[in-house]
C-alpha cells in the first residue's frame, strides 16, 4: 500500500510542480473537473497513507511518514477551500469524477448484483417447473436474436417471440450501468456474440441502443446494401433516387451555414471579444511539505528496504547520524567560547590593555507578528488545576460521550451533478455534512501541523431541524480528536458568574484553559438566543444574549497556533440576526433531514445497535419510505420504544416486523416543509447563500439574453 501510494504521490506532485509554471484556466467547467478529480486522487492518497501510518511498528519510518501525511491532509483541505470558492457552496457533488475515476458508486453495484440474483431466480423457477435445457442449435438459435438487431418497428430490445425477455435484462437498469458492469455477469449479460472474443461491437455485450444507431444495424434487417439485394432493381433505384435527393438538400444547409458564418465572422471583427475568467489554484503552503518529506523517506529508507527484512526496531545509524549533528553543534558552542577567551589573551598580551567584553551582535531579522491582540491575565495568581476544578465544578467543562464518528451513518448523494447540470441545487446527505465536519473540525483539531498552516476555521455552526443529530456531531468530534468540551449554551449560563465582570472572567478563564489544554471545543446550544433579534418575555430573565458582544471579541484573542474551535449548534437560526451570526461563526452547515438512502441505513444501523435482527420479515423499504419527513432523533426514539429487554428475547419466536416500529412513528413530531423552506430561505442570508444567489442571478439574466439575441437573429 506504501509503493502504491509512493507512486500516486509521484504523480500528483509531476502534476501540480511542473517545470514550466501552469498557465491560468478560461473553462469554468473544465477547471471545476480537473479541481474535483485531484480533490478525490488526493483523498484516495490520504487513505492509504492514514491505514499505513497506523500500521506501520517502525518509528523512524513512521515518523516521516506522518509528516507525508500531514502535507497531504492539509493539500486536502487547500483544494476544500478552492471548491468552496468556486461553487460558492459547502457542499460539492462529484459523482460524474467518480466515474470517470471508476471509482463507481456502490448503488450500481447493488442494481447490478439485484440483477444476477433475479438471473439466478429465473433459472431456479425454470429448474423447479421441470423446464428442459436447450439444445445447442436453439441455444445458437436464441443468441443470435438477443445479439441481432430488434424487428422492424420494435426498438425496445424486445423480441416478438420472447415478450419476457429483453436485451441486457432490463434496458433502463442497463442505460444506468458502467462498461465494465456491462461485460460481466451472468445470463444475457455475460454472453460474448457469436463466439468472438469481445464480441462484434468492440468487446462490451450487450451494445447499447445508440451504438447500434451509428453503426447502422438497426435500421431494418442489416446493412443497406443486403437490403438493396433483398429488394431488388426497382428498390435500387428508388434507394439512390432518395440518397441523391438527401445529397441536394444537405449540399444547401451547409452553403447557408457556411454564409451565416461568414457574415457573423464580419460583425465579430468589430466588436472587442468578451475576456473569460482566468481561474487557477492559489500557491499551497503543503506541496513543499509532501515534497521534501517525500524526498526525505526514499534518501533515508530507499536503499535500506531493498532486498533485506521488514525491521521493526530502531535503526542506529540513523540515530547515531542525527545525533552526530547535534553533537556538532554543541562542541562548535564550545570551540566558538574557546576561541573568544584565547582572543581575549592575545588582546591582553598585545596591547596590554585590561579585556573588553565582546559585544554582540544585533540581529537583523524582526520578529513576526502574531496574530491575535494580547490579552490581560486576569488569573495569573491561580494555578491550571484549580481553574480547570472551579469550571468542572460549575458544569462549564463537562465531559464528552464517547460516540464514533461512524455511528452517524446515512448515505451519499450520486445525482448531484446530474441535478446541479440541470439547473437544480441538490440537498446535501448525511454523509455530505459528516465529510464537511472531518474537514473542518476533525482534521484540523487532530493535528498541529495542519491547523497552522491550513486555511484558518475558528468557529462553526450546524444549523438543521430538530433531531437532525447536530448535537451528536459535536461529542464526535470530542471523541475523535480527544478535545476537551466547555458548554457556553445560554441555558447551561443562567445565574452562573453574574454581571459583566463576572462575564469578562467567564471568558477569560474558559478560553485560558482551552488553549493550555488544547485541543479543545467551545460548544454554544442554541446559538440563534446569543444572537435573539428579539428576546421572548419567558427567557428575559435568563439573560440568552450575554455573549453577544464577549464570543466575537474572545475569538479575536485566538492565534494560529491555538486549535481551540467554537462549534455552534442550533435548529431556530432564522430567529437571529443573520449578520451578527455569521460574523461570529465564519463557516454555516446546513444540516437537512435525511433522504430515502440515509433513512434505509439508519433504520438498520438503529435496530442492530438496540439488539434486534433484520430479517425477510422486516421490510426496511417501507420503513425508509413511510418515515420520509422524520429525522433521525425520532427514528431512534421509536427503535427505543419498541426493543426492549422483553421484545429482544421474544425474537426468536416472533421476529420484527414494520408494523412495529410505524405504530409509534406518528407520535413524534416530523420536519414540515414549511420548516425547511424557511431554513433554506435564511441559508441564502449567510455570505455564501447570498454569493451563490448572486452567481444563480447572473446565469439567469445571461441565458435570457443569449436567448434574446437568438430570436432577433431570426
Amino acid at each position: 500500500m506504501w509503493l502504491e501510494s509512493q507512486v500516486a504521490l509521484k504523480e500528483l506532485l509531476a502534476q501540480e510542480l511542473p517545470a514550466t509554471p501552469p498557465r491560468p484556466e478560461r473553462d469554468r467547467a473544465a477547471f471545476s473537473q480537473g479541481l474535483a478529480t485531484l480533490f478525490l486522487r488526493y483523498v484516495q492518497v490520504v487513505r492509504r497513507l492514514e491505514t499505513c501510518h497506523d500500521q506501520m511498528l517502525q518509528p523512524q519510518k513512521r515518523r516521516m511518514l506522518r509528516r507525508v501525511l500531514d502535507g497531504a491532509l492539509g493539500r486536502v483541505l487547500e483544494l476544500k477551500e478552492a471548491l468552496v470558492q468556486l461553487d460558492r457552496s459547502e457542499y460539492h457533488f462529484m459523482d460524474h469524477v467518480l466515474q470517470d475515476l471508476k471509482l463507481t458508486p456502490g448503488r450500481l453495484r447493488a442494481r447490478f448484483m439485484g440483477d444476477i440474483r433475479r438471473d439466478e431466480e429465473r433459472e431456479r423457477l425454470a429448474r423447479e417447473s421441470g423446464a428442459k435445457e436447450l439444445d445447442r442449435e436453439q441455444a445458437a438459435i436464441r443468441i443470435q436474436k438477443v445479439g441481432a438487431a430488434p424487428c422492424p418497428g420494435d426498438l425496445t430490445g424486445r423480441f416478438p417471440e420472447y415478450p419476457d425477455e429483453d436485451v441486457g435484462g432490463s434496458s433502463i437498469l442497463f442505460a444506468e450501468k458502467t462498461p465494465e458492469q456491462r461485460g460481466v455477469g451472468r445470463g444475457a449479460h455475460g454472453v460474448r456474440a457469436g463466439g468472438q472474443a469481445g464480441g462484434p461491437h468492440g468487446g462490451l455485450w450487450p451494445p447499447s441502443l445508440p451504438a447500434l444507431w451509428e453503426l447502422g444495424s438497426c435500421r431494418g434487417l442489416g446493412t443497406p446494401v443486403q437490403q438493396g439485394h433483398a429488394g431488388g432493381p426497382q428498390v435500387r433505384e428508388e434507394l439512390e433516387q432518395l440518397e441523391r435527393e438527401e445529397g441536394d438538400k444537405k449540399k444547401k444547409k451547409k452553403k447557408k451555414k457556411e454564409e451565416k458564418e461568414k457574415a457573423k465572422k464580419g460583425k465579430k471583427k468589430d466588436k472587442k471579444p468578451e475576456e473569460a475568467e482566468s481561474l487557477m489554484l492559489p500557491p499551497s503552503k503543503f506541496l513543499p511539505i509532501i515534497s521534501t518529506g517525500f524526498t526525505q523517506y526514499q534518501a533515508t529508507w530507499g536503499e535500506r528496504d531493498v532486498g533485506k527484512p521488514v525491521q521493526q526496531g530502531c535503526n542506529l545509524e540513523l540515530i547515531k547520524a542525527q545525533m552526530r549533528k547535534e553533537v556538532e553543534k554543541e562542541v562548535r558552542l564550545q570551540v566558538d567560547e574557546m576561541m573568544r577567551q584565547e582572543l581575549q589573551r592575545l588582546r591582553l598580551a598585545v596591547d596590554r590593555e585590561e579585556p573588553r567584553p565582546l559585544k554582540a551582535k544585533k540581529s537583523s531579522k524582526k520578529l513576526g507578528k502574531k496574530s491575535g491582540k494580547k490579552e490581560k491575565d486576569l488569573t495569573q495568581d491561580r494555578t491550571l488545576d484549580s481553574l480547570y476544578e472551579e469550571l468542572v465544578l460549575q458544569g462549564i467543562l463537562k465531559k464528552p460521550q464517547a460516540v464514533p464518528l461512524a455511528d452517524y451513518t446515512g448515505d451519499f448523494s450520486y445525482l448531484g451533478s446530474t441535478l446541479r447540470a440541470a439547473g437544480a441545487e441538490p440537498a446535501p446527505s448525511v454523509l455530505d455534512v459528516r465529510q464537511n465536519v472531518v474537514l473542518y473540525a476533525i482534521l484540523r483539531l487532530g493535528s498541529p501541523t495542519v491547523h497552522e498552516l491550513a486555511p484558518q476555521v475558528r468557529s462553526l455552526l450546524l444549523a438543521g431541524p430538530a433531531g437532525t443529530g447536530e448535537q451528536m456531531l459535536v461529542h464526535a468530534v470530542c471523541t475523535e480528536t480527544g478535545a476537551n468540551l466547555f458548554d457556553l449554551s445560554p441555558e447551561n449560563l443562567v445565574d452562573k458568574y453574574p454581571g459583566k465582570a463576572g462575564l469578562s472572567l467567564l471568558m477569560h478563564m474558559v478560553f485560558k484553559v482551552a488553549r493550555l489544554l488544547q485541543p479543545s471545543v467551545i460548544w454554544v446550544g442554541n446559538a440563534e438566543k446569543t444572537f435573539y433579534k428579539k428576546v421572548p418575555k419567558e427567557e428575559k430573565e435568563a439573560e440568552p444574549k450575554r455573549l453577544r458582544k464577549e464570543l466575537p471579541k474572545a475569538l479575536k484573542m485566538l492565534r494560529v497556533d491555538d486549535r481551540v474551535l467554537l462549534l455552534g449548534t442550533s435548529d431556530r437560526p432564522y430567529m437571529a440576526d443573520a449578520k451578527a451570526l455569521c460574523k461570529a461563526y465564519e463557516r454555516v452547515l446546513l444540516v437537512p433531514r435525511p433522504d430515502y438512502a440515509s433513512r434505509y441505513v439508519t433504520w438498520q444501523r438503529l435496530i442492530q445497535k438496540h439488539g434486534g435482527t433484520v430479517g425477510r420479515g422486516l421490510d426496511l423499504s417501507a420503513l425508509a419510505t413511510v418515515s420520509d419527513g422524520y429525522s433521525q432523533g425520532p427514528m431512534a426514539q421509536v427503535v427505543r420504544a419498541v426493543l426492549t429487554e422483553r421484545r429482544i428475547l421474544q425474537l426468536p419466536r416472533r421476529p420484527l416486523r414494520a408494523e412495529e416500529f410505524l405504530q409509534l412513528l406518528p407520535k413524534a413530531d416530523p420536519v414540515y416543509p414549511e420548516e425547511e423552506r424557511t431554513l433554506q430561505d435564511w441559508y441564502l442570508k449567510t455570505p455564501l447563500g447570498k454569493r451563490w444567489l448572486k452567481a444563480t442571478e447572473e446565469q439567469v439574466e445571461g441565458k435570457e439574453m443569449q436567448g434574446k439575441k437568438k430570436k432577433g437573429r431570426k
